[in-house]
């Protein structure tokens, strides 16, 4: 009944125009794909990281007189091939879980945007419909 009293009023080309529920409409469509795939992603590098750790990472030590001119820059690569991997999945687990946090932001602005926008529409409409309602001023009506 309620939604039939506001379609009857409110027309469908007030909605879809004004500029605060349209852009509503797209950053909560936007932080909703955000949060999604910031939810997906942060769980699959955490997964990889959570594996990674019962691993126990062995770290090879060597002393200079070790290591020959062959070594190809051992001494220079202090990260295995496992910890940096590692080292990675937690770069992009804290890239994607900043997308997620801001998904959710965005999904909550789009929102109070649309509700700002939805709430401009109805008044707008109250006010025309009030001046339909009240009709002419009675001077309007007399032959003058």
């Amino acid at each position: 009944m309620i939604a039939a009293l506001f379609f009857d009023r409110v027309k469908l080309q007030d909605v879809y125009t004004d500029w605060r529920i349209v852009a509503g409409f797209a950053l909560a469509c936007l932080g909703a794909a955000n949060w999604m795939i910031g939810l997906s992603r942060t769980q699959q590098y955490s997964q990889i990281i959570n594996a990674a750790s019962h691993v126990s990472l062995g770290t090879e030590y060597r002393s200079f007189d070790e290591l020959d001119a062959g070594a190809g820059g051992a001494v220079l690569e202090p990260l295995t091939a496992r910890q940096r991997q590692v080292s990675y999945a937690t770069a992009r687990m804290d890239f994607y879980h900043a997308t997620f946090l801001m998904g959710r932001l965005l999904v909550l602005v789009g929102l109070l945007i649309g509700f700002w926008g939805f709430i401009a529409v109805i008044r707008t409409d109250t006010r025309r419909a009030l001046r339909r309602a009240s009709g002419p001023p009675p001077d309007a009506m007399r032959p003058g």
